[in-house]
C-alpha cells in the first residue's frame, strides 16, 4: 500500500508582508515541528525552547499592534492585526507545549530503554 503524502495548503495573509522576518521564523518552526518525530527527543527539546521565544515575540507584537501600524507603509485594520498575531502566538504556545510533552516521552523512553538492556 503507498503511503498518503499529506499536503500543507499555506494561506497567505497580507499581513505576512508587514513583518517578513517574524513570519520567516514562524514558518520554520512549524516545519520543524511536523518533521518531529516521537524518538526525536534533541530536537524536541530545540523546538521547545525555540518556540517559547517566538510565541513571546508574537506576543510583543499583538502588544505594539497600533505602534506597528504607524510604523508601517501598509494601512491595516489593528483588530484584524490583533486578532491575526493572537493566533500565531497561540499556535506557538501549542507548538511549545507539544513539543515539551514529546520531549519527556523521549527522555523517559530512552531511560526505560537504558534500563532493560542493563538487565
Amino acid at each position: 500500500m503507498k503511503e498518503q503524502q499529506h499536503k500543507v495548503y499555506k494561506i497567505k495573509s497580507d499581513f505576512q508582508e508587514i513583518l517578513p522576518e517574524d513570519c520567516k521564523q514562524y514558518n520554520e518552526i512549524v516545519r520543524r515541528y511536523r518533521y518531529l518525530g516521537q524518538e526525536d527527543a534533541d530536537e524536541a527539546f530545540k523546538l521547545m525552547q525555540d518556540s517559547w521565544a517566538v510565541a513571546q515575540r508574537w506576543s510583543e507584537i499583538q502588544a505594539a499592534s497600533r505602534k506597528i501600524r504607524d510604523l508601517s507603509e501598509k494601512d491595516f485594520n489593528i483588530t484584524d492585526f490583533k486578532e491575526w498575531s493572537r493566533q500565531r502566538y497561540r499556535q506557538m504556545q501549542y507548538l511549545h507545549e507539544s513539543s515539551r510533552m514529546i520531549w519527556k516521552q523521549a527522555n523517559e523512553y530512552l531511560m526505560w530503554s537504558r534500563k532493560s538492556t542493563e538487565r
